[in-house]
């Protein structure tokens, strides 16, 4: 593996000079508290996740380790603004941006944190930062990870890449038997632990409404249509539908989409940012943290991500008793296929089928689904005690 370090060290310091400000670097780099810092004293678990849903399905295996292990203390690292920004200022843990993937940074890291164990939820496992654990002989845990096809870093094409994880990574916690079927079939052993999503789902299901939403709520004349974790491309086929008797309100997955989001209604849109509650057609909702607890106010709901990569989370909708319409790329998130079967989660390709589902939702056709949807993720939660478990045995607690 030593083309990579050596590629990631250069394209490091160039971006120190050539980087904008404003760019993922450019947010990194300016992260430079912990570089003043002494190095964190005593037990530490380090967590990483890529931004705000994959550390809520980390946050109650962190914060249950940390109840068992009171003499243990919690970092938590981001490499998504959008994960960070919400929740710099977490309780139970150090909060920091992901430090960039090269080894004079990896180094530097891992001298202040001092990990005892590392823990990565789902992926963004990156080379340097697992063979600076490896050197560090720091047990290294994966947890509620799919994988419905081999991962870029255990690739064959990549045998050193390959071969540092393989011998990084303790333990690798997968989703479901498919998963691991898949780690098998790339020569890699794991162990399916289950899917943390539906323990983090069920601490929703009674979650309470901002006051603010409250009154927005109020105010509107027409049934609510939340479009959560919306992409420009779910507001362009949304504006192409026939959305008419609802009061859509738009929750961008990235708030610097915010305004796309605006332009594809023609820029005709309240903003719950700047306005006061009243009556809209069109309510824009550029706030961090706010999303899932506003499913529970909505009369139909569409989860977007879905004419991109793939869906968004669904769950924190299905435990608050709504059935949800996505785009046409859901398939890659492990619990969308049963979603999807007990109906659930309804798939549309076209605004046609758009039209179709909010025409249903107002019929009320899905009110009888709703105790069934709370009822069944319920059923699913209760696996993070064994991940819990899990990472004690792997630093032998």
């Amino acid at each position: 593996m030593v083309l990579y370090p050596v590629l990631t060290e250069l394209i490091f310091r160039a971006s120190r000079i050539l980087a904008p400000s404003k760019s993922w670097l450019g947010t990194v780099g300016a992260d430079k508290a912990w570089k003043q810092k002494e190095p964190l004293k005593g037990k530490v678990v380090w967590m990483h996740c890529a931004s705000l849903g994959e550390f809520e399905m980390g946050k109650p295996i962190l914060e249950g380790f940390l109840d068992n292990n009171p003499n243990w203390s919690g970092v938590v690292t981001f490499f998504s603004p959008s994960g960070y920004e919400p929740r710099k200022n977490y309780p139970r843990a150090t909060v920091h941006y992901l430090p960039v993937d090269a080894p004079s940074e990896v180094s530097k890291w891992l001298k202040y944190c001092n990990p005892s164990l590392a823990v990565f939820v789902r992926y963004d496992l990156w080379p340097n930062h697992i063979a600076g654990l490896k050197k560090s002989d720091v047990p290294t845990v994966v947890v509620g990870m799919s994988a419905s096809k081999t991962p870029w870093y255990l690739s064959s094409m990549l045998p050193f890449i390959r071969g540092t994880f393989k011998a990084a990574v303790s333990i690798w916690g997968m989703v479901n038997d498919r998963d691991a079927a898949t780690m098998s079939a790339a020569g890699i052993h794991s162990v399916v632990l289950g899917n943390p999503k539906y323990d983090y789902a069920a601490t929703l299901m009674n979650i309470e409404l901002p006051e603010k939403f409250e009154r927005w709520s109020a105010a509107q004349a027409k049934p609510i249509l939340l479009v959560g974790s919306a992409h420009e491309m779910d507001a362009v086929v949304l504006a192409q539908s026939n959305h008419s008797g609802y009061s859509v309100w738009l929750v961008p997955h990235d708030l610097k989409e915010a305004s796309k989001l605006s332009d594809a209604f023609n820029g005709k849109v309240s903003s719950s940012a700047t306005d006061e509650p009243h009556a809209t057609n069109i309510l824009l909702i550029p706030e961090f943290g706010v999303l899932r607890s506003l499913y529970r106010v909505a009369d139909a709901v569409i989860v977007g991500g879905g004419f991109g990569k793939a869906t968004h989370n669904v769950l924190e909708a299905t435990v608050q008793g709504k059935v949800v319409a996505c785009g046409p790329h859901w398939q890659k998130i492990p619990e969308n296929e049963s979603l999807a079967a007990q109906g659930f989660l309804v798939p549309g390709a076209h605004h046609t089928d758009w039209t179709a589902y909010l025409e249903r939702a107002l019929q009320g056709d899905f009110v009888h689904k709703e105790k069934e949807a709370r009822n069944w993720v319920l059923a699913q939660s209760g696996v993070c005690e064994k991940m819990i478990e899990t990472l004690e045995q792997a630093v032998e607690l």
